[in-house]
């Protein structure tokens, strides 16, 4: 049998709703009667209307708004013809207000991301509490607790499912209200034939503007702008139980187990990383050049007249003006050229989206498969950082992992926005799958695409930044084939660039890469990175502020050397703050060879396959602020690096430790070792590669959630050349968390010199033995954490004997009171 292998398909970029007639009816099960009292409304859509969904067995007559037609049939209520940055609802005329509501909805196949919710205390100006599901366009579930005020939105709460979900799958969506002082809202998603499993998203909205009201239930549903326009939209079940005289909100039971820490993403008030494409909107001024995907690189410029591409609005645009770009789609790469650092922005709530990829048809049959003759696309598949090198042979320096040998080809296919993966032969296609022979110019797909939509990236790169001072904003990038050599789909090899409200979505390796000083990354999203979602070096006074980084490292490659979410090297000047970085496989955030000055404030890393940060060969820094939860690895590791201030973070539900603080064989002085940074005199023995003034404040810890040999907390030279007392300065005011006694095994591992380490099974033990943490709590069999990743119950009420005074330079960098006294971040 001949070999062959697989890259890894990119989860889809385009996603839609299809009008679906499903085979079986999808009803909701009702809650027992320990769960609400009175069944108020009840609806399996098994009856045909033409237009409207007419009368609910139980809830009375539906009223329905939004798109262009209604009806109900095949077991579904359907809304048609949604265009793209509008919503829909429908609602039954009722008022209750402790009420559990569900529906059930059919999850998309094609046309962009989609989000669906049920409603509750809905009012007459459209005021209600909705749990809102999202299908993003890598086909994942999440959810999210929203509160409306008329046309204002507050995110309460959100969790991320980490469910994929499959084309034309039901999909239920539950919301929970109750009370008035506060209000106690909960939501769930999952797909429905799985099973209902615990709130997800939990919040107690205590704010002035809270909804204490009855008020009808229902349904909503919002295309976002980007997604195709047209879509349709179906409900295939929905009710409501009321829990009549009573204030304890109606749930779903659930089987009692051992605490444990919470797998939810902590709560934030707003949502993380860019805005919705096309809702940016930015002043034009004098002078500003317009470009439009039906514009004329003949005409002139100007609003009513212009140009098709970016590089001949830059060849004109003067200083003081901006290149401002009206909505559509634009197939280009662009470099902004030395001089030309004026802003490049989408026209006020336009979307603006640059697609690598092209249409692709003439496909004929041959054989099982399908062919396209004369396909003249190539990209170079270097899988390093040098163009046409081979792989590296050193143990821990190869880019590829030997199962994903096809990871560093950059070509990609999709068949109705759905990606297909890349195989290595003819023979090895199959549905879903494609292959591209270079040498026979022919791109063979091993699904029918007769009648159906299929692209290809054609373009590797989408911006060259070369102006130092250049904004781009209010723009998404999206199906670019760069090369590992190439290092992002955006670059900038000079300093002083700007990008707001930026979304880059599946690039073939890198997202985003940086490598000179001054540059500051706010409200950008970048997704389904095939390698890494943002890298820099060199990169001093380099800022991200409110920056998404989710699902990076898609198509496998090897975490080492450099996969992951974000990498950063021998940079002086790190500031990563109010961001999220979710999902990766690899190492989330991962600073390395010389990197000094790295402030990591007010982040959520969740949910990746290795560590969750990493200071490797470094100095200097502040980590606080942080939830750094459910990481496969451990969730911190302080290798080799010294004056790190860990301050105020909640590091729980990781697989192994919570902190994890190492000392290897390297040191500054060995020049022949990889990781200097050559600008400055060597060694440089500001960085001595040895960790020194590791300060532990104010954190709740839980180690070992599978691997109970783990410790909460390990301080160790592996060569025992130190003594963990000699590499930790202080610790102090933590919350060491168990779920149970002896899980995990350890509480502390400590290293001594010359010595094997002492092992530490209890806190008092612990403390008592090495001095440190003599102010710090066990808690054992209980969660530390709150469904929002604060400190339980019970743990704040051990704050004042227990947290430390927040350190002046700390409390700076966070925003918080110098002397503060709290436990875990501030969630």
């Amino acid at each position: 049998m001949p070999f062959f292998s697989l890259r890894h398909a990119r989860s889809a970029m385009a996603l839609g709703l299809a009008a679906l007639a499903l085979p079986t009816t999808w009803m909701l099960a009702a809650p027992t009667a320990a769960q609400a009292d009175t069944a108020v409304a009840s609806d399996g859509f098994d009856r045909t209307t033409a237009s409207g969904w007419g009368n609910a067995p139980s809830g009375g007559t539906w009223s329905v708004v939004g798109g262009t037609a209604s009806s109900t049939g095949s077991s579904a209520a359907k809304v048609s013809g949604i265009a793209a940055g509008r919503s829909m609802r429908a609602s039954l005329p009722l008022s209750t207000s402790d009420v559990l509501v569900r529906a059930a909805f059919v999850a998309p196949s094609t046309g962009g991301e989609l989000y669906y919710a049920t409603e509750a205390r809905r009012q007459s100006d459209g005021s209600a509490y909705r749990a809102r599901a999202r299908v993003d366009a890598n086909h994942k579930l999440s959810v999210q607790l929203v509160r409306v005020n008329g046309s204002t939105e507050r995110t309460l709460s959100q969790y991320s499912a980490g469910v994929t979900v499959g084309s034309g799958q039901p999909v239920t969506v539950e919301l929970s209200v109750s009370g008035t002082s506060p209000v106690a809202v909960r939501a769930k998603t999952y797909v429905s034939s799985s099973g209902a499993p615990d709130w997800q998203a939990k919040g107690s909205d205590s704010e002035s503007s809270r909804l204490t009201k009855a008020g009808a239930v229902g349904v909503w549903a919002y295309n976002p702008v980007g997604s195709t326009s047209g879509r349709t939209v179906s409900t295939t079940a929905f009710s409501a139980w009321s829990a009549s005289g009573s204030t304890t909100t109606p749930t779903t039971p659930t089987t009692p187990t051992t605490p444990t820490t919470p797998t939810a993403l902590p709560v934030t008030t707003t949502a993380r990383g860019s805005v919705p494409i096309g809702t940016a909107s930015y002043s034009i001024p004098s002078g500003a050049v317009f470009v439009s995907p039906s514009g004329n690189d003949a005409g002139t410029g100007a609003i009513g007249s212009p140009f098709k591409t970016v590089t001949k609005a830059l060849s004109k645009v003067q200083a003081g003006g901006a290149v401002v770009l009206r909505g559509g789609t634009y197939h280009e790469y662009f470099i902004v050229p030395p001089g030309k650092n004026v802003p490049i922005q989408n026209y006020p709530k336009e979307a603006v989206w640059f697609d690598g990829s092209s249409a692709v048809t003439g496909f004929q049959q041959s054989g099982s498969a399908w062919v396209k003759t004369g396909w003249t696309t190539k990209f170079d598949s270097s899988p390093t950082y040098t163009k046409g090198a081979p792989d590296g042979t050193a143990a821990g320096w190869q880019f590829l992992n030997a199962s994903y040998p096809l990871a560093a080809h950059p070509d990609a296919v999709w068949i109705d926005g759905v990606e297909q993966t890349q195989v290595g032969s003819v023979s090895a296609l199959k549905a879903g799958t494609f292959y591209v022979d270079y040498n026979a110019s022919k791109l063979y797909v091993g699904s029918n695409p007769s009648g159906r939509s299929v692209a290809a990236s054609t373009l590797q790169q989408a911006v060259s930044l070369r102006a130092p001072g250049t904004v781009l904003r209010g723009i998404g990038f999206r199906r670019y084939a760069d090369s590992v050599w190439q290092q992002g789909v955006i670059t900038a090899y000079y300093p002083s660039m700007t990008l707001e409200n930026v979304v880059v979505a599946d690039a073939a390796t890198a997202g985003i890469g940086f490598f000179k000083e001054n540059s500051t990354l706010r409200n950008v999203t970048v997704t389904g990175a095939g390698q890494i979602g943002v890298q820099a070096s060199y990169a001093d006074g380099l800022v991200l502020d409110n920056v998404s980084i989710r699902n990076s490292n898609d198509q496998n490659f090897n975490p080492t050397p450099s996969a992951g979410g974000f990498k950063v090297t021998t940079t002086r000047g790190v500031d990563l703050r109010n961001s999220e970085i979710i999902g990766t496989n690899g190492n989330q955030f991962w600073a390395d060879q010389s990197t000094y000055d790295i402030d990591l404030i007010g982040n959520n890393i969740t949910g990746g396959t290795r560590w969750g940060v990493v200071l490797e060969i470094s100095s200097t820094g502040t980590i606080a602020d942080n939830v750094i939860a459910n990481n496969a690895f451990d969730g911190m590791v302080v290798s080799d690096t010294d004056k790190m201030n860990i301050w105020n973070n909640t590091i729980v539900g990781n697989k192994r430790a919570a902190i994890r603080i190492v000392q290897d064989t390297r040191r500054i002085e060995q020049l022949n070792v990889s990781g200097h940074d050559k600008r400055r005199a060597q060694p440089d023995l500001s960085m001595p590669w040895v960790v020194r003034n590791t300060v532990i404040g104010n954190n709740i810890l839980t180690g070992g959630a599978t691997d109970t040999s783990e410790p909460i907390l390990r301080v160790q030279s592996w060569e025992r050349a130190f003594a963990a007392s000699e590499m930790l300065a202080s610790s102090n005011g933590n919350v060491f968390s168990q779920t149970r006694a002896g899980a995990p095994s350890y509480v502390t591992i400590w290293g001594r010199k010359d010595a094997w380490p002492v092992n530490y099974t209890s806190l008092s033990d612990y403390a008592a033995g090495t001095g440190y943490d003599r102010s710090s709590i066990s808690v054992i069999g209980t969660s530390a954490v709150s469904s929002t990743y604060g400190p339980s119950s019970e743990v704040a009420a051990k704050t004042s004997t227990t947290a430390q005074g927040l350190p002046s330079a700390v409390a700076a960098k966070t925003g918080q009171p110098a002397g503060a006294k709290h436990l875990g971040a501030w969630r």
